[in-house]
């Protein structure tokens, strides 16, 4: 079993860049495994989601594609990509945060009321790590790569964030459990060409979630989220809600709302509609049964 280094928390204090104040570019959660989880470490996810913020008339629509892989005992990549159809009704980016367009910013952009592209990929590893004092958690890694573009931001851009979470899950019960979430995120700014690093900021995130597991494929969760990115401040609840389809699938709904920062939020509103297929080869009860 791999056991986590404190070398890597160093690692990530030292290539943390240094920022001023800036909003809130949107990211996606980190997909956690509990122990009572049916789910499989192979596994596709396709998502439909809508993010409306009625202040500002904007609005999103986006294809999200998540790929789960195997990552050695217990551990799991994912890997995202996302195409997004981005109105920003009467306040471009440009009207609404003129501070965090760069030198390299083109005529016609960011100015553009209708965008469509694909977004940024995402790659990380999640799985189990033993800490001092702690005991057992979850550990995550992700990435962003610079394959996206600045024209969506805040909800994509050439920037390449990097972030490191650590989840200790809580048991209540045989089906129920309680995560609690505590993070940090950094960029490395290689979207500066349009955008300004006041784009970029970096911060801590700290967050809860219960869920309860009735049965394979099916659960319901509540999920809260804080954000601190150099002062720019984000309170994020959602709710979820898991239905097995088939054998082998599953269904999900999803809502979430923001709860602070005007300014600072990328959305108001955050709607999902989930469609999981999930490999017997790895789930859970599988893996016990053959090690």
């Amino acid at each position: 079993m791999w056991r986590f280094s404190p070398l890597f928390l160093v690692l990530w204090v030292l290539l943390a860049p240094c920022g001023a104040s800036a909003q809130l570019p949107h990211l996606d959660p980190v997909p956690w495994f509990t122990p009572a989880d049916s789910t499989s470490r192979l596994a596709l996810v396709v998502e439909v989601n809508r993010f409306h913020d009625p202040k500002f008339n904007w609005n999103l629509n986006r294809i999200l594609l998540t790929v789960m892989l195997p990552a050695g005992d217990n551990a799991a990549f994912f890997l995202r990509l996302p195409h997004m159809t981005f109105d920003t009704g009467n306040i471009p980016v440009a009207h609404r945060w003129p501070w965090v367009i760069g030198e390299g910013g083109q005529d016609g952009w960011p100015h553009e009321k209708r965008i469509a592209s694909f977004g940024q990929i995402e790659a990380g590893v999640t799985g189990p790590a033993s800490l001092p004092l702690v005991g057992w958690v979850d550990y995550a890694l992700a990435m962003g790569l610079p394959t996206g573009t600045d024209r969506v931001y805040p909800f994509s851009s050439m920037s390449i964030p990097l972030r490191l979470e650590l989840r200790k899950n809580i048991p209540l019960g045989r089906t129920s459990y309680l995560g609690l979430v505590a993070g940090y995120l950094s960029h490395m700014d290689s979207g500066r060409d349009h955008l300004d690093p006041f784009a970029f900021p970096r911060g801590y995130h700290l967050g809860g979630a219960w869920d309860l597991y009735q049965g394979r494929g099916q659960r319901l969760g509540l999920t809260y989220d804080y954000q601190d990115r150099e002062s720019r401040r984000s309170q994020l609840v959602g709710a979820q809600w898991w239905l097995s389809w088939g054998s082998d699938g599953s269904l999900g709904f999803k809502v979430a709302r923001e709860l602070q920062g005007t300014l600072d939020r990328s959305a108001a509103w955050y709607f999902t509609l989930a469609w999981r297929l999930d490999s017997d080869r790895y789930r859970p009860k599988a893996e016990e049964s053959n090690p």
